[in-house]
């Protein structure tokens, strides 16, 4: 996603050196041994940032999985510019409590966390552009006249449920390219099973290559998955279970088929029409590029205020 970004607004990835990391480790070792804070590491934070000049106008884009590990918040506090935390899983108020201060701005895919906490809400986008999802699609996709569905996922206590929806298929002449991964909510056998997961460029060819794709959420999950997202930005049928699909502004009845929602009977006559195509100016808005210009819209804001 960043090397795309980069051919088009001047991003850049920092890495923390090994060295710098050794270093940090000794450092911790250190105060733990004394039970106090003997040597300060906001040097080393200092050190690794001098030689790329950062100014207020810079922003550090951070995820909430990784922000919290080794040297990060160090690194964080002693960032120059606007600071941003993309939140993408369910969190707490001991988390939001916990980040108090650190950030200039905190985004989440989910509307009602964002209601719950006061973040700012953020499309759930696709790791590429409008153009480099077209010319990705142009490379991978092979002839085919077969209708094909493709899922891939971990089992999370839906194997039943998946299933189901093979055997749907299966009765209307579509291949069932399924793939769910075993974990410690795996039961009974299914044919379905694997034991590793695909990477995600297999992952991306699967789609690709099909004519639909399955998205079958967990209970209560309701947020849009990166299934749908390649649903949209790869043209194909969607069959989901999850009903809140049918609220978002790239909706199209021709395109998704909602369980329990939609007649199993007409699921024949779904898979074996073409997909409506969705406009660009849609799709841009779940881009990895609308994200980068909304953030940097929203912390100019910030900044005049």
């Amino acid at each position: 996603m960043i090397k795309n970004l980069s051919l088009r607004h001047s991003t850049k990835i920092i890495s923390t050196p090994k060295k710098t990391k050794r270093l940090n480790r000794y450092i911790t070792k250190i105060n733990k041994f004394f039970k106090a804070n003997v040597i300060n590491n906001a040097w080393l934070a200092k050190k690794l940032w001098r030689p790329h000049n950062v100014t207020t106008r810079d922003i550090l884009i951070c995820n909430d999985w990784q922000f919290k590990r080794s040297f990060q918040p160090t690194l964080i506090k002693h960032f120059n510019g606007k600071k941003v935390l993309l939140v993408r899983n369910i969190v707490d108020a001991d988390f939001m409590h916990s980040i108090e201060g650190i950030f200039d701005k905190v985004y989440s895919f989910d509307a009602a966390q964002c209601q719950a906490f006061g973040m700012d809400y953020m499309n759930q986008f696709f790791p590429y552009g409008v153009d480099d999802a077209k010319h990705l699609h142009n490379q991978v996709a092979e002839p085919s006249h077969a209708a094909k569905c493709f899922f891939l996922g971990r089992d999370k206590g839906r194997t039943a449920a998946i299933e189901s929806i093979a055997e749907k298929l299966r009765h209307v002449n579509c291949i069932a390219d399924f793939h769910i991964v075993k974990d410690d909510k795996t039961q009974a056998v299914s044919q379905y099973h694997i034991d590793e997961g695909l990477s995600y460029d297999e992952n991306l060819r699967k789609s690709i290559n099909a004519t639909v794709l399955a998205d079958i959420n967990q209970a209560g999950q309701t947020g849009i998955t990166l299934r749908v997202l390649e649903s949209m930005f790869f043209n194909k049928k969607l069959i989901t279970s999850n009903p809140t699909i049918a609220a978002h502004d790239f909706y199209r009845p021709e395109n998704v088929f909602i369980i329990d929602q939609h007649n199993a009977d007409n699921l024949d006559a779904f898979i074996n029409t073409d997909a409506t195509a969705l406009p660009n100016e849609l799709l841009h808005q779940y881009s990895p590029d609308y994200m980068l210009e909304k953030i940097t819209r929203d912390t100019s804001h910030t900044a005049h205020a």
